[in-house]
């Protein structure tokens, strides 16, 4: 089994890399996660803002520029 990272854009697959095999496979596709970008994180939840203070609005944007980051700059590890 090989396995390489792709992004689907709501109509087409785009790899992001070289795929490593040849002829024809029966593929399995696994969505891991929403490229939804960090502005439109941030004003989904700043939309309720009266409700949280200055401070919690902070703590919430470093949370969302965390996760943002959390697998920027990782290696790529063989696990075979």
């Amino acid at each position: 089994m090989e396995s390489i990272n792709a992004i689907y854009d709501g109509n087409t697959i785009k790899f992001l890399e070289p795929v490593p095999v040849k002829g024809k496979y029966e593929v399995k596709v696994i969505f891991t996660k929403s490229l939804e970008d960090k502005e439109a994180k941030k004003q989904r939840i700043l939309k309720y803002r009266g409700i949280f203070d200055d401070d919690d609005v902070k703590n919430i944007e470093q949370v969302v520029e965390d996760r943002t980051n959390f697998f920027k700059n990782r290696g790529k590890y063989d696990i075979s």
